[in-house]
């Protein structure tokens, strides 16, 4: 039977857009948990694709969402737009205005995308979430509302994590192993053969390296899991990455909520983004790390693990924002709601759902 999709005039669903600096996913469902679509759309970052890219990506994801949810955008009550990239008051401005031309007479809320990473890991008000992906950042909010946050503008900038850096680090290792310059580590191998053959030695990889800046970006696919894979098989020089990269993300989310003054409370901390998750399926190393360097500052932090996708969150939110709240855990039922239906989306695979987990 073909799908029949809802009139302009039926504003009952909402819209939550998670978008990044390698993907962007768009998910729609009515108000009362019942996620309906998703769409897929390419990287949204603007800083990294420029605006019209950007805007582009969003707008493909959530058209396909619709579709799939037999939708028409005048059906959307509220969406959110989580978007990597609106970090500083300017970044803001730039995408408000770039939202209101691409979805003219919309009702929607533009929010950093971390955000919407806390939302799909809490249900709780305060607390932060840490983001381990292509790169990195952390948020906190505290019981009055009050908010501190990374200016996650890179390794230059005072931060330092995710799949770029660690890409760079592994490179960085195995051209020191290859050329005697630094210990020995099975990264000498498994970085060359990353790259399937296409370098024949480390010399023709420097080369490629100086002069096709595309090669890094791909190395930012290609290299973290040999990295996880080699820690957890006891890689001394993979493990002690891991380790450094866990120490500076746990040190930077203790940053956070000591500035909004959450430092000796209960909170919950959501570990959110690739990085983490591949920490789950490989080696435990940046999570361990990350946790020993968090209660060195903030003793009672409770680490948060999600089931679900950001865009799950950037959907929540939007469903708050018509004055419903739908829990993410739990027995409610709501929260059984929003888990079977978001597993039957079928998310294409790496998007698949985790098991809830949490640190007591």
């Amino acid at each position: 039977m073909k799908a029949v999709k809802i009139g302009l005039f039926e504003k009952n669903f909402y819209a939550g857009i998670d978008g990044g600096a390698t993907k962007t996913l768009a998910l729609c469902g009515d108000g009362e948990g019942r996620l309906l679509g998703y769409g897929l759309g390419g990287p949204s970052n603007y800083q990294i694709v420029g605006p019209a890219a950007a805007m582009g990506a969003v707008a493909a994801a959530l058209e396909e969402a619709l579709e799939r949810a037999a939708l028409e955008r005048g059906a959307l009550a509220f969406t959110v737009f989580a978007l990597s990239g609106a970090d500083l008051p300017s970044d803001f401005r730039l995408l408000q205005e770039r939202l209101e031309d691409t979805f003219p007479g919309g009702s929607f809320q533009l929010v950093n995308d971390s955000w919407a990473a806390f939302r799909a890991g809490t249900d709780a008000f305060h607390g932060a979430v840490s983001i381990c992906g292509t790169g990195t950042n952390a948020v906190a909010r505290n019981r009055f509302g009050e908010t501190a946050a990374l200016r996650s503008l890179g390794y230059e900038c005072g931060n330092w994590g995710g799949a770029a850096d660690l890409a760079r680090e592994a490179l960085h290792h195995a051209f020191r192993s290859e050329e005697g310059t630094g210990p020995k580590s099975c990264l000498e191998e498994r970085v060359l053969s990353a790259f399937s053959g296409e370098f024949a030695g480390y010399d023709e990889l420097a080369r490629a390296l100086r002069d096709d800046l595309s090669l890094k970006v791909r190395s930012y696919h290609l290299l973290p899991t040999p990295v996880f894979e080699l820690a957890a098989a006891g890689d001394s020089v993979a493990q002690e990455i891991l380790v450094r990269m866990g120490t500076a993300a746990g040190g930077d989310c203790a940053a956070v909520i000591e500035a909004v003054g959450m430092a000796g409370e209960r909170c919950d901390v959501v570990l959110a983004g690739g990085m983490y998750r591949a920490a789950r399926q490989h080696d435990p190393l940046l999570i361990d790390a990350f946790t020993l360097a968090l209660h060195r500052a903030v003793p009672r932090a409770r680490l948060r693990l999600p089931s679900f996708e950001p865009a799950v969150g950037a959907y929540l939110l939007a469903v708050e924002q018509g004055g419903k709240q739908i829990c993410s855990q739990g027995g409610d039922p709501s929260a059984v709601r929003l888990a079977r239906s978001y597993s039957r989306l079928k998310l294409p695979s790496p998007l698949q759902p985790l098991r809830q987990q949490e640190s007591k």
